[in-house]
């Protein structure tokens, strides 16, 4: 059997691109299309652009005092600054080139002025520009009017030019003013925000801490609520608890005084049981005198032990015995006059102190009761304060959301007072550092380049069909990757053995079934069989080598088994060539000298049986009806080494007729009778028959056509085949030419050459039974028996009819 070739299990990207080339090219047209409409859309905009070289008579000099470098050219910042300001921008707009277009800003400034801040840009072509000397940038004006962006380009610049050449020997001055100016102009409004910040805290129905940060009351209030919620609702709960525990304690406990005793320690505090009454005259007995002295006579008792004791030693007619006696019977009418005195006395303490003696059990459960009635007065009593909680909570968070508003204006007055404070000092910086500057010094401003035309910067259509394109084929490749990721199908052998964890036996190629060219005068033995037979119809065929490569895989494979000679042959679905495959294999070993039995088990779509022309002959069926011998139903084929046992009339219970105690004994005997046994059955995940027989053979060869979804079908397959037992010898891939060609699967390159080569058979698609060329199937019911057993009308019987 040839080696896999070897290759990785993770998925190939540039197959899958190419195996889906059409979603990736669709969606790069698509992407096309969608930018050449975008570029249809945009305006067309225009650049006009010149390059100008800002120089400072004085150098870039260290301030040891405060580490920052004074002189130069000024920031970029503070460039865009000037180039915007009033003067400039008023400078650029009455230029002669501007004039003709005054009429498009309605003669206003500030038009022109809103226009040039979104049109306008001043670039430096340097990064450190704190510590040069000079700089060159790029000044650029964007426009839809081409001669509008040349005018204003040109007119900017000269203007700029004017602006610092003019005042070269006093642009320290000047630049002073202009920071004092926005100085001067940002104080009002910082005093006017403070202001309006001072007024909104007044009116404000917020409170503020020591820090200035301001506080919602109400949400103050309502965490606070939110935490003593959490306490009531654990003190609750740990009297619920408590009081569960007592309720358990009273039904549990027959005797209340001991639940009272329990409930007293759970609740750590000493409860007093009540005295019975015995107890209560003990204590009577103890606070009188009278009833001291009785219990002193009760003293005398012992003295009838000493009796025993003498009667036992000496004798009743001892005369210490008998003196004893006497004395006891003495003692005996002096105990009974006590104790009727004691009682007498008794009732006279109780009716001289009033003393009611109740039932101690009742007063135990009155205290019972009264302890579960206060329990539940205090859990229903929390729960009262918790619900009284949450109805406040709910009033806070409203009040509190009524003051969010003001919560976030306060916090935007903040950052406006925050920003504005940030850009006074930014200004007094500057104006600090510019003031530090010699006074002769100055910065003027050159033209390195005139204006240039003004050029087209958008929409450019290459520029819009290329991130078309691109953003396309980006959107097509992720669509061939989710489909290739979702199409669950193999991809090359080792993939197949590494989650099936059996060995590929062979790659079968698409066969187109042909009938074999007789020669004139010749006869053909095997015209009654199946075109599909590749090993008899076409032997030196690609189909027939892959056959016979798997016969000497199977040969190596079962000699490793003790008494290997049943193999079955299986798929996860109909349409995987399982018969097939079964038939050509089982031509292939007799083919070789063996002697060989192919067995239909497929009692529901029996295609063995069809295969071979054997649709009106004995077959397991009657076999296992007890209606024929295993001999009688072994039918000869053209091969002279090869028997077919059909499967005989289709029953309505197959899968019952599978698990008769005759059928293990019928493979039991075939070991005997033949070198290899062939058992083709039905597909795995359509019905159970073939797992019944999958624990009875010696193996399993697993038939797959590789097709979309293969996978998890093929999982599925295995793992019931490892459910129920079975030995799997190896994987059969048949149709591996077709299923490389749609679905990208990589078998063996011996198999992929020939005429074979992406050839596509397409079979007849039907339901899964049989008619046998009857009008309505005819189901056949088989009762078990055990096999062997005599005909007659104890056998079992085959009816026609419904299960």
């Amino acid at each position: 059997m040839a080696e896999p070739a070897a290759g990785s299990s993770s998925p190939d990207l540039v197959a899958a691109l190419w195996r889906y080339r059409w979603a990736v090219v669709l969606a790069g047209i698509a992407g096309a299309v969608l930018g050449f409409l975008i570029f249809l859309k945009l305006p067309e905009t225009f650049e006009s652009a010149t390059r100008l070289m800002v120089e400072s008579d004085q150098p870039a000099i260290l301030d040891s005092a405060t580490g920052d470098l004074v002189g130069g050219v000024p920031s970029i910042e503070i460039l865009e600054s000037q180039l915007f300001s009033d003067r400039v921008v008023s400078m650029a707009f009455q230029d002669p080139r501007m004039v003709p277009f005054h009429e498009q800003f309605l003669g206003n400034p500030g038009e022109f002025i809103k226009m040039s801040r979104e049109s306008l840009e001043l670039e430096s072509e340097i990064t450190d520009v704190r510590s040069a000397q000079s700089l060159v940038a790029v000044l650029r004006f964007q426009h839809t009017d081409p001669e509008l962006a040349e005018a204003a380009v040109k007119s900017f610049s000269d203007a700029l030019q004017k602006f610092f050449n003019e005042r070269h020997r006093s642009s320290r001055g000047d630049l002073l003013r202009l920071i004092s100016v926005a100085i001067e102009q940002l104080h009002p409004k910082m005093s006017e925000l403070e202001r309006q910040y001072r007024d909104f805290r007044r009116d404000a129905p917020l409170v503020w801490n020591t820090d200035g940060s301001a506080i919602n009351p109400h949400r103050e209030r309502q965490l606070f609520l939110v935490g003593r919620r959490s306490e009531m609702v654990e003190q609750m709960r740990q009297k619920a608890i408590l009081l569960a525990s007592v309720e358990s304690i009273a039904k549990q406990t027959e005797d209340p005084r001991i639940a009272l005793n329990v409930i007293g320690q759970l609740f750590n505090i000493r409860l007093a049981l009540p005295y019975d009454s015995d107890k209560i005259a003990q204590h009577l007995e103890s606070e009188d005198d009278q009833l001291m002295q009785l219990q002193i006579d009760q003293q005398l008792i012992p003295l009838m032990i000493e009796r025993n004791k003498m009667v036992s030693e000496f004798g009743a007619e001892h005369p210490t015995v008998r003196q004893l006696d006497k004395e006891l019977s003495m003692m005996k009418e002096e105990l009974g006059r006590i104790v009727r005195e004691q009682v007498a006395r008794i009732m006279t303490i109780r009716e001289e102190n009033a003393i009611e003696i109740s039932d101690p059990k009742v007063e135990a459960r009155s205290a019972i009761d009264a302890i579960l009635m206060a329990s539940k007065a205090e859990v229903q009593l929390v729960e009262d304060q918790i619900g009284q909680l949450e109805k406040q909570i709910e009033e806070e968070k409203q009040e509190a959301i009524k003051l969010a508003k003001f919560e976030q204006d306060d916090a935007g007055m903040l950052r406006e007072i925050e920003r504005n404070h940030e850009l006074m000092s930014q200004l007094e910086e500057q104006m600090a550092r510019v003031s530090l500057t010699e006074e002769g010094g100055g910065t003027r401003v050159i033209e390195l380049t005139a204006p240039s035309m003004a050029y087209l910067i958008s929409p450019i259509i290459y520029k819009c069909l290329g991130i078309g394109v691109f953003l396309g084929l980006a959107m097509g490749s992720g669509l061939a990757i989710l489909l290739e990721k979702n199409a669950n199908t193999f991809r090359d052998p080792e993939e197949i053995q590494e989650l099936l964890g059996a060995p590929v036996l062979t790659h079968v190629p698409f066969f187109k079934a042909r009938p074999k060219r007789i020669k004139q005068g010749e006869e053909d033995p095997y015209k009654d069989l199946d075109t599909s037979l590749a090993v008899l119809h076409h032997p030196s065929s690609v189909a027939a080598e892959a056959v016979r490569s798997m016969r000497t895989a199977l040969f190596f494979d079962l000699a490793g088994i003790q008494g290997g000679k049943v193999v079955q042959v299986t798929s996860p679905l109909p349409g995987d060539g399982k018969t097939t495959v079964a038939g050509n294999l089982a031509v292939s070993i007799a083919q070789s000298g063996k002697r060989v039995l192919a067995i239909d088990c497929d009692l529901r779509r029996p295609q063995l049986t069809d295969n071979f022309a054997m649709q009106d002959q004995l077959g397991l069926t009657n076999v296992l009806n007890g209606e024929c011998d295993p001999s009688d139903a072994s039918h000869q084929t053209p091969v002279a080494t090869l028997r077919i046992m059909p499967s005989g009339p289709i029953p309505a219970n197959p899968a019952e007729a599978l698990t008769l105690p005759e059928m293990g004994e019928l493979l039991e005997m075939l070991r005997e009778q033949y070198d290899y046994v062939v058992v083709d059955t039905p597909p795995l995940l359509v019905v159970t028959d073939p797992s019944i027989t999958a624990s009875m053979v010696d193996g399993v060869v697993l038939t797959i056509r590789v097709r979309r979804k293969s996978k998890p079908n093929a999982r599925e397959s295995v793992n019931i085949l490892r459910t129920v037992g079975a030995r799997i010898l190896g994987i059969a891939i048949n149709n591996s030419d077709e299923s490389g060609s749609s679905d990208g699967y990589k078998g063996y390159g011996y198999y992929r050459y020939g005429r074979y080569t992406n050839r596509y058979h397409r079979r007849k698609k039907g339901t899964y039974y049989r008619r046998n060329g009857r009008s309505s199937a005819e189901p056949i019911v088989i009762e078990g028996r055990q096999f062997g057993a005599p005909r007659g009308p104890v056998a079992a019987k085959v009816s026609r009819g419904d299960e």
